[in-house]
């Protein structure tokens, strides 16, 4: 079997997150043709179960040389700058910042950016989750982590690793489910309401970027407060985005918010990754029925049409909710079924998106820490 013949019968089999094929994206390399042919396939990603499986899949493409075939699936993870030349990262230890967003709040922008999180987390990544709705922060809740658990944490953090002399003493994010979470909810109480100003905004986003040890990650996860005001701009001018996803609704009132923030993402030159269609149906328990509660198809078509990558579909089911409410999100599970696979999807169909985009790394400017 030559190389010509593995290449053909590998063109077969589908990338997890892609509707192109795993020759096509480049991921076969170093082929070794012969009886019992050998290569690897290397994601641009950390390896999800379904890029895990993928050796099965080469190996029945391959017909009767694959029994013998050695294959390696490896997992490189690229980092992606965007943005103009020169422009700073207030923590300069990230290879990816990637944003999740939305035009209009309650449509699970937060569920979705917890759950790629852990998801990358899970399938090999250094991941960081940073909760950037100073307004109305979700992942302490999320996550089950309350401001006395984290103050707690932190203090003894502190202690195990004093700052230097005459340094404020160092700020660290909160380590659960294989995540480094920091949120504004950790540091003031929950009744508390932040009502602040753009420059106080900006002045907190900058802190807990450039403050909180965030050491070396290779996806720093922002959830973004609904909108497109202060704090998209100004994690804009802060750091070099990688691009920001959208989660919607299928509903037209959704929609219409979604367009707003991708209007955004383009006016502020961000890369759009694509869109999330979240409680796009409701499964019936007892019969199994779909029911479309929101409307068919709103934001897949509305990807589609604006010109974006769709990044899949989840369903409107009770377990995500309870999941949340007791801050064990549906990734953190052992579990498998079709809600994680539908979230399985969504973090590799985002990760292929992403890895297009890598660009050359700009020269950084020097922050002061002081």
């Amino acid at each position: 079997m030559n190389a010509e013949a593995v290449l053909d019968a590998l063109s077969q089999v589908l990338a997890p997150g892609s509707d192109e094929s795993i020759v096509a994206l480049g991921y076969v390399k170093d082929i070794d043709a012969g009886d019992a042919p050998s290569f690897r396939v290397e994601f641009p990603g950390p390896l999800t179960p379904a890029r895990q499986g993928i050796e099965a899949r080469c190996r029945e493409a391959l017909g009767e040389a694959g029994a013998g075939a050695q294959v390696r699936i490896e997992s490189r993870i690229p980092a992606t700058f965007a943005g103009t030349e020169g422009k700073p990262s207030l923590a300069p230890g990230v290879k990816n910042f990637v944003a999740i967003g939305s035009g209009k709040g309650g449509v699970g922008k937060s569920t979705v950016a917890i759950n790629v999180a852990i998801g990358l987390a899970k399938a090999g990544a250094k991941v960081g989750l940073l909760d950037a709705d100073v307004y109305g922060p979700s992942v302490p809740l999320l996550l089950d982590v309350s401001q006395q658990a984290y103050m707690e944490e932190l203090q003894l953090r502190q202690q195990e690793e004093p700052a230097p002399a005459g340094q404020p003493p160092r700020l660290f994010p909160y380590e659960k489910y294989g995540i480094k979470a920091m949120s504004m909810g950790f540091l003031v109480p929950p009744e508390q309401a932040a009502i602040w100003r753009g420059p106080m905004v900006h002045s907190a986003l900058t802190q807990l970027l450039r403050d909180v040890e965030w050491g070396e990650l290779d996806y720093l996860i922002l959830d973004l407060p609904p909108g497109t005001g202060d704090v998209q701009l100004s994690l804009g001018q802060a750091i070099p985005l990688a691009g920001a996803a959208i989660v919607c609704t299928p509903q037209p009132v959704a929609l219409a918010d979604a367009r707003k923030a991708l209007g955004m993402l383009r006016k502020t030159e961000t890369e759009c990754l694509g869109m999330v269609q979240n409680m796009a149906y409701h499964a019936c328990e007892k019969c199994g029925h779909e029911d479309d509660v929101f409307g068919q198809r709103g934001a897949e078509d509305a990807a589609s049409e604006w010109g974006i990558p769709f990044l899949g579909s989840l369903p409107l089911d009770r377990e995500v909710r309870i999941s949340g409410d007791q801050g064990r999100p549906v990734l953190a599970r052992e579990e498998g079924g079709p809600i994680a696979d539908a979230l399985w999807n969504v973090v590799d169909r985002l990760t292929t998106v992403l890895a297009s985009k890598v660009r050359a790394r700009p020269r950084t400017l020097p922050i002061s820490r002081s």
